[in-house]
């Protein structure tokens, strides 16, 4: 069954298969059956499948390999998707001069084919479609697009697809479309479903890309009032696992340590969800007695003007008004506030993934923020405040395609130093630095997708390693050299563009 166990960081396994197309989906489901201790999400993908755990655990590689799923039947034929496109791509002139043809015949022999979802990844409702003519085998960008519009028709490594949602991409795009191929309150929310048939027809003009309802479920006590949310605050808890297999990440909190132990500040669960505040400028009218508690390095916060403590409980009443002035010598400020944030659950997690559009849309001025019940007293303690020098040492373990790269790029990864790209966000920490090398038989090898973790080093064609953060695609085609480890995974969300980053080999 398998063609290889690899570890993709300390809480996955990237299960390697040689069998006919939906053998993945068979093991995954295969997986779900005998429901091993601790796994909290499995992703099929094409010819692997990615296995990941609540806490790190060594797993019977014998049992994996002993599981024996049966192939998962084809779906129904008849079920096919229409999908109207305008071949308008900003890479149709270049997938044109790929192919040896007009860009109106790349769009012509696209609109022939008749595809097949093979399987749902990378953000949710994207599927990946084979079929495609074999002129119109494409490789992925040298460098990843920060952002591709949603609605956006493509092709890469075999496969086509459209981008749900806009989020950042290296495939080459040839059109666009209007149709909202995820929307979490319809049944199924994935317009794209594994084994279905899709049919792309020209055409000249398009209707408004139909965007999924906004619903607010309107619940908790309104305790807040925003006067302004500064550069971006998002309602984060600990995330949506276990939704991996329909592309749907886990999300959360970028630093998840500090969120749990504001958490516990004003007895809340470590679950609850609060806020995640990029730099300073957020400023909060309290509208009922409460109290907060605010985590990161060193932030500088004011009740009334006079400066708080931060890692410690801070009793709020009526009328005040809260401001976190600058995130200190971080990039995030983690606020829990005591109850919980209430509203815009969306697949069991108030968690904003700002890759899938998914859970509550980050505050803005006028906002009322609710809090639910407290559940548990007070904690009047104080949580140790975390550091991070302008050097960053992460631990890392090797990837599972870790063999693609030469000596001299492990040599380069573990000796030199990388920087902090101002092109980071919760999808990707970007590094700038020395680039990476493939081996020669790899250089221009196109990897299948497969599942992806955070922390993992992904290493595009130019060479640029890309830190995948928790808003990370839930499949990716770029190789991964390298997976940070869980607990070094925490300090990258308070790493502001320029600090130098090293990498040390765990294991």
């Amino acid at each position: 069954m398998s063609g290889g166990v690899h570890p993709m960081g300390d809480r996955a396994l990237l299960i390697e298969t040689a069998d006919p197309l939906g053998m993945a989906r068979a093991i995954a489901d295969e997986f779900a059956c005998h429901r091993l201790h601790g796994v909290v999400d499995i992703v099929p993908a094409a010819a692997t499948v990615l296995v990941r755990f609540e806490e790190p655990a060594d797993v019977d590689v014998r049992a994996i390999s002993s599981l024996s799923p049966a192939p998962i039947p084809p779906s129904d034929p008849d079920a096919v998707l229409d999908v109207p496109v305008v071949y308008d791509g900003e890479d149709l002139a270049e997938v044109a001069a790929h192919a040896g043809i007009a860009p109106d015949e790349v769009a012509a022999v696209h609109a022939a084919g008749r595809y097949t979802v093979d399987f749902c990844g990378f953000a949710p409702g994207f599927g990946y479609l084979s079929g495609v003519d074999s002129r119109l085998h494409v490789p992925r960008l040298p460098s990843p697009r920060a952002r591709v519009p949603a609605g956006s028709v493509a092709l890469a490594a075999g496969y086509t697809a459209v981008y749900p949602t806009a989020s950042p991409g290296g495939w080459r795009l040839i059109g666009r479309t209007h149709l909202a191929l995820f929307d979490p309150t319809r049944e199924p929310a994935a317009l794209l479903q594994p084994g279905m048939t899709v049919h792309f027809r020209p055409v000249d003009n398009l209707p408004e890309l139909m965007a999924p309802p906004i619903v607010e479920d309107v619940i908790g006590t309104p305790t807040w009032l925003v006067d302004d949310p500064g550069p971006l605050a998002l309602v984060q808890d600990l995330g949506r696992p276990g939704y991996g297999a329909i592309a749907v990440g886990t999300s959360g909190a970028f630093d998840r340590q500090s969120l749990r132990l504001a958490n516990r500040l004003v007895g809340n669960k470590e679950s609850c969800a609060g806020l995640e505040v990029l730099g300073g400028g957020l400023t909060l009218q309290c509208l009922r007695a409460t109290a907060i508690a605010v985590m990161g390095l060193a932030p500088s916060v004011t009740i009334d003007g006079r400066p708080m403590s931060a890692a410690s409980p801070i009793a709020v009443r009526a009328g005040q008004v809260l401001r976190i002035l600058s995130p200190g010598s971080g990039l995030r400020t983690i606020v829990a506030m005591r109850g919980g944030i209430q509203g815009g659950r969306m697949l069991n997690s108030h968690a904003r993934d700002t890759l899938a559009a998914l859970g509550p849309a980050p505050i803005v001025r006028g906002d009322v923020v609710r809090l639910g019940e407290p559940e548990h007293d007070m904690v009047v303690d104080h949580a140790p405040v975390p550091t991070l020098d302008i050097s960053l040492t992460l631990p890392i373990i090797k990837g599972p395609r870790a063999d693609w790269f030469t000596d001299d790029s492990w040599h380069v990864l573990l000796n030199d130093i990388f920087t902090v790209s101002p092109q980071s966000d919760r999808i990707g920490v970007r590094l700038q630095g020395p680039s990476l090398t493939r081996t020669a038989s790899d250089q221009h090898r196109e990897l299948a997708p497969e599942g992806m973790v955070q922390g993992a080093l992904q290493v595009p064609p130019d060479g640029k390693p890309v830190i995948l953060g928790p808003d990370h695609p839930v499949t990716g085609g770029y190789p991964v050299i390298a997976v940070v480890t869980t607990s070094a995974v925490d300090r990258l969300a308070q790493a502001v563009p320029g600090t130098s980053v090293r990498f040390t080999l765990d294991r």
